[in-house]
């Protein structure tokens, strides 16, 4: 094969045209001119934080005497939260087990069994009912009273029992 020159004419506008068409290429936006669309970026999801156990303010309450809890089996806990509306009485029962409540709002009065003598719990009071005792719990204030309510009560039987009255002025 014989090369021969070309005139420097010729040469120059081929460059001119090769270097043309490489700058408007260069400028092409993707998917014009033939340049290539790439391909749409993978969703970035941000991480997320695994979601924790909700944090609830405790309730505390100091108990109006001491306290002594024993059970016969296995018992099933259970804790609750109970709202008692102005007036509203919880008449005469008593549970298969203790029972154990903490006054977060409001007031309640309690008469047990054995002494019939009501007794008036506040905003950070507890009270304690032992297994078996006939009991009534009153809200007598004009508020909703709001009890955190812990139960230890034998499993399989019914979680209470109405009972009459124990106290001859009920």
């Amino acid at each position: 094969m014989t090369v021969t020159p070309r005139s420097s004419r010729t040469t120059r506008m081929a460059a001119l045209l090769l270097g043309g068409g490489v700058l408007v290429g260069a400028c092409a936006q993707p998917g014009q001119l033939g340049q290539p669309v790439p391909a749409a970026p993978a969703a970035v999801m941000a991480p997320v934080a695994p979601a924790g156990p909700a944090v609830l303010e405790p309730a505390t309450g100091t108990m109006d005497a001491k306290v002594s809890i024993r059970t016969p089996g296995p018992a099933v806990y259970a804790v609750r939260t109970v709202v008692l509306a102005p007036g509203e009485t919880q008449e005469w029962h008593r549970h298969p087990g203790t029972e154990m409540a903490i006054v977060r709002t409001g007031a309640v009065t309690l008469v047990r069994d054995g002494g019939c003598t009501p007794a008036r719990f506040g905003d950070g009071q507890a009270l304690f009912v032992a297994d078996g005792a006939a009991h009534r719990l009153t809200n007598d204030d004009t508020v909703a009273a709001e009890l955190v309510v812990t139960t230890l009560l034998a499993p399989g039987v019914a979680e209470n029992e109405d009972v009459p009255s124990p106290c001859p002025e009920d």
